[in-house]
C-alpha cells in the first residue's frame, strides 16, 4: 500500500511537469503557423498596393496588371494551403503517409535540442529513480510497515487467534532483527503485549526485558519496567521479589509516577492490609487523572482505608477536616442533565494552587449532599494542610473544571475549618461573563 500510494503521488507529481510541456509545444507550433499566414497576407496587401500605383501609373497595362495578380493570389493560397497541410498532418499523426515518414519538421528536432524541453524531461525521469534509491538506503520502511503490526495489537480485544498471528509475524520480525544485529524495541514490547493477552507471562517476560534493555532511560522505558515488574510479580505468584523491587526501583528513578508501578505497589499493599501505604499510592494515581472514574473509585477505596486504620486505632489517623456541601441550582435555572459539575476546596492563601480536594458530578444528580475531606485530595496536598479554604461549584458546557464564559459558578466565603466538620450551603445562579 505504502508503494502504491508513492508511485501514484510520483505520477501525479510528473503531469504537472509533462503536461505543461506538451501543451506548450503544440502552442509554440500553432502560434509559429499563424505568424506565417498572417506574413503571407501582409506581404500579398503590400504587392497587391504596388500594382494598383503601377497600373495607375501607366508602368503597366490593364492585363498585365489583371495576370500579375492572378499569380500574386494563387501564391497566398499556395503558401496557405501548405501551412493548413502541416497543421493538418501534426493532427492526423496516426497515419501518416510515405512523404510525409520521411520529412520531419524541423521545429521537432529544435525541440528535441532545446535545453527547457530536455531538462525538464531528464530530471522527470531521474528525480524518482534517485527518491527511490535514497529511501531504500536511508529511509524507515521497515518501521512504517512494523506500525500496522502495533495497531492491530492496540486494537485487538479478546481476540486470541488474532494475537497469536501477531506473535507469529512480530517473532518473524524481531529474529531477523538479531540475525542482522539491530534492535527494535517497540517490536520487543508489542510482542510482549501479544504473549500477555494469550495468558504467557513467563514468554512476556522476556520480551518486556528484551524491549526495557535497549530503551534510553526515557518515561518510555519506565513504562516498559512497569510492564517488566508487573509480569514478574505474576509469575511470582503475586509476591514481591528482591528482583521486582529492583526493577521497581530503576523504573521509579526514571518515572516516579509510572502508572503501573503505583498500580502495582497500591495493590500489593492493600493486599497486605497497609493501608498507609496504600493510600498514598492511590494518592498519586488520582493525581493522574483527578475527573475520571477510576479516580472516583480511589478516592472511594481511600475512605474506606481510613476507616478501617480509625476502627483498629483511632490514633492512626489524624483528626482531619470534614466539609459537606449542600449544592443546588436556583429555582428559576434550569440546565441539561449531563452537563457536569465540578466542586472543589481551595486554599484562602494560596491563590491560584491546584485544590485541596475534589468531586464532580452531573446536573441530574442536584440537589445534592457531597463530602469533600482528605481522601478528596487530587493533588499532594489536601484539606489539613490549609487552615482557611473556600468552596466552589462550576456547572461547565465544556465539561472541564476551569471556568469559561457561558458556565455557571458559585464560589464561597472563605473560612476557617478547624479540623472539624463544616456545612456549607451554595446555590448556582450566576453565569460567568
Amino acid at each position: 500500500m505504502f508503494w502504491l500510494l508513492t508511485v501514484c503521488l510520483f505520477v501525479l507529481a510528473l503531469l504537472f511537469i509533462l503536461v505543461p510541456l506538451w501543451l506548450r509545444s503544440h502552442a509554440d507550433s500553432f502560434e509559429s503557423e499563424e505568424l506565417r499566414k498572417k506574413a503571407n497576407i501582409a506581404l500579398f496587401h503590400e504587392r497587391n498596393n504596388e500594382l494598383e500605383a503601377e497600373l495607375s501609373t501607366g508602368i503597366i497595362d490593364q492585363d498585365q496588371f489583371d495576370s500579375l495578380l492572378l499569380e500574386l493570389q494563387q501564391s497566398l493560397l499556395a503558401d496557405v494551403s501548405e501551412s493548413d497541410s502541416k497543421a493538418a498532418g501534426q493532427d492526423n499523426l496516426a497515419k501518416p503517409d510515405k512523404k510525409s515518414r520521411k520529412q520531419k519538421p524541423d521545429s521537432v528536432k529544435s525541440r528535441a535540442r532545446d535545453p527547457s524541453f530536455v531538462i525538464p524531461v531528464l530530471l522527470s525521469i531521474f528525480i524518482p529513480l534517485v527518491a527511490y534509491g535514497l529511501y531504500g538506503e536511508w529511509g524507515y520502511i521497515d518501521d512504517v510497515e512494523l506500525m500496522d503490526l502495533f495497531q492491530r495489537t492496540v486494537d485487538n480485544v479478546d481476540d486470541p487467534d488474532e494475537a497469536q498471528a501477531l506473535i507469529i509475524s512480530l517473532g518473524e520480525i524481531v529474529r531477523a532483527d538479531e540475525e542482522s544485529g539491530e534492535a527494535r524495541p517497540w517490536a520487543w514490547y508489542f510482542l510482549a503485549e501479544n504473549l500477555a493477552n494469550l495468558g504467557m507471562f513467563a514468554e512476556a517476560e522476556i520480551a518486556y526485558e528484551r524491549s526495557a534493555a535497549v530503551l534510553d532511560e526515557t518515561p518510555e522505558k519506565a513504562l516498559v519496567l512497569g510492564r517488566v515488574a508487573m509480569a514478574k510479580y505474576i509469575n511470582a505468584g503475586l509476591e514481591f521479589t528482591p528482583e521486582i523491587l529492583e526493577v521497581i526501583e530503576q523504573a521509579r528513578a526514571i518515572n516516579p509516577n509510572e502508572l503501573s508501578i503505583l498500580q502495582l505497589l497500591a495493590s500489593d499493599a492493600a493486599e497486605r492490609e497497609d493501608y498507609v501505604a496504600a493510600i498514598e499510592y492511590w494518592r498519586l494515581l488520582i493525581q493522574v487523572n483527578p475527573n475520571s472514574q477510576q479516580a472516583q473509585t480511589l478516592r472511594a477505596n481511600v475512605a474506606a482505608a481510613q476507616q478501617l486504620l480509625a476502627q483498629r486505632n483511632p490514633n492512626a489517623v489524624d483528626d482531619q477536616p470534614v466539609i459537606n456541601v449542600n449544592l443546588a441550582l436556583a429555582e428559576n435555572l434550569r440546565l441539561e442533565g449531563e452537563l457536569r459539575v465540578f466542586i472543589a476546596a481551595r486554599s484562602a492563601a494560596r491563590e491560584g494552587m491546584p485544590p485541596l480536594a475534589a468531586v464532580d458530578l452531573t446536573v441530574s444528580q442536584l440537589p445534592a449532599n457531597i463530602r469533600l475531606d482528605n481522601s478528596s485530595a487530587v493533588g499532594a496536598f489536601n484539606l489539613s494542610s490549609a487552615e482557611s479554604v473556600y468552596i466552589s461549584a462550576l456547572v461547565s458546557n465544556a465539561g472541564v473544571a476551569a471556568p469559561q464564559s457561558g458556565d455557571y459558578r458559585v464560589v464561597s466565603e472563605s473560612f476557617t475549618h478547624n479540623g472539624e466538620s463544616t456545612t456549607i450551603e451554595l446555590v448556582i445562579a450566576e453565569q460567568v461573563p
